[in-house]
C-alpha cells in the first residue's frame, strides 16, 4: 500500500519537474507563461531592489551572489542623489553594463524664461533690461553639459518722413546676453521703409546658442539686455516717439532664454 501511494505522489512530481526543466517558463499569476517570467497583475507592480549607489563607475554596494564580477544586465532602483562633478548618480533605474551604472531613463531639464513686456529702448540709453530676463537665476538640476538658445527680437521705428522719395534703412543695436559673469553680443539690424505709407517694426528674429557644463545644484545668474545705436535718419533720431525701436512683443514675438541638459 505504502508503495502505491509513494509512486501515485512521485509520478506526477517527476512529471511536473520534467516539464519545468524542459520549458523553463515561470508565471506568476498566470498558467501560460508567455517568457521566461511572465509576473501577470492589473494593481501592482514590481518592486526592483532598492540600493544607494555612489558613483556610476562603482558597481559596490551590489554584488553577485556566486562571486566574481557583477553580471552585466544587473537591474537595481537607485536611491542616492551625488553632485562631485564626476560619475554622479541620481534616483532611478540603473543596468550594469559590465564597467559601469547606466541610467535607463534620459536625465532631463528644461527651463524657459520669456519677455513679460514690451520695450522701446532709445539710441541714447545704452544697455537696458529686457524685461522678464533681467537678473534671472537658473539652477542645474545635473552636472553635466546643457544647451543655452537666446531668441532675440527686434523692429525698428520710423525713418523720417522726406517727402515722396523712398527710403529703405536699417535700425541696428546689440543684445547683450550675460551668462554667470560672461557676456555675449549678438548684433542686431531690422529694415524700415516708406513709400507714401511708412513700414516700421518689420520683425527680424535672433539666435545664440551656448554650450556650458554646469554642476548640479549650483545657481547661475543671467541677463538680457538690448543696445540701441545712435539713429540718425528716424524719427527723433530714435531717442522718443515713433523712431524708438520695438523689443519684443510677449503674446506673438518675445524673446526667451531656453536651458536644456543634453548630458555628461
Amino acid at each position: 500500500m505504502k508503495t502505491k501511494l509513494l509512486n501515485r505522489v512521485f509520478t506526477p512530481a517527476c512529471f511536473l519537474l520534467a516539464t519545468l526543466c524542459s520549458f523553463g517558463q515561470v508565471g506568476i499569476n498566470t498558467t501560460t507563461p508567455e517568457g521566461i517570467l511572465d509576473v501577470s497583475s492589473n494593481t501592482h507592480g514590481i518592486v526592483l531592489p532598492r540600493v544607494a549607489l555612489s558613483a556610476t563607475n562603482i558597481s559596490a554596494p551590489v554584488v553577485n551572489p556566486q562571486g566574481g564580477s557583477l553580471a552585466i544586465g544587473t537591474v537595481i532602483y537607485n536611491t542616492n542623489e551625488t553632485s562631485t562633478g564626476s560619475n554622479d548618480v541620481y534616483k532611478g533605474i540603473y543596468v550594469w553594463n559590465g564597467s559601469e551604472w547606466y541610467n535607463k531613463f534620459t536625465k532631463k531639464q528644461v527651463y524657459m524664461v520669456t519677455q513679460t513686456s514690451m520695450m522701446r529702448p532709445k539710441s541714447s540709453d545704452g544697455y537696458v533690461n529686457v524685461p522678464g530676463l533681467a537678473s534671472q537665476n537658473f539652477t542645474a538640476k545635473y552636472t553635466g553639459t546643457y544647451r543655452i538658445e537666446v531668441s532675440m527680437n527686434f523692429g525698428g521705428g520710423y525713418v523720417t518722413n522726406n517727402g515722396p522719395t523712398i527710403d529703405i534703412l536699417t535700425h541696428e543695436g546689440n543684445f547683450r546676453f550675460t551668462f554667470d559673469g560672461t557676456n555675449y553680443i549678438t548684433p542686431a539690424k531690422t529694415y524700415c521703409t516708406i513709400l507714401g505709407t511708412r513700414y516700421y517694426a518689420i520683425w527680424e528674429q535672433f539666435t545664440k546658442v551656448i554650450y556650458v557644463d554646469l554642476v548640479a545644484g549650483q545657481s547661475y545668474n543671467f541677463r538680457l539686455q538690448f543696445d540701441a545705436l545712435a539713429a540718425p535718419y528716424f524719427d527723433n533720431s530714435g531717442n522718443s516717439g515713433n523712431g524708438r525701436g520695438y523689443i519684443g512683443i510677449p503674446d506673438h514675438a518675445p524673446c526667451s532664454v531656453e536651458f536644456t541638459y543634453i548630458g555628461e
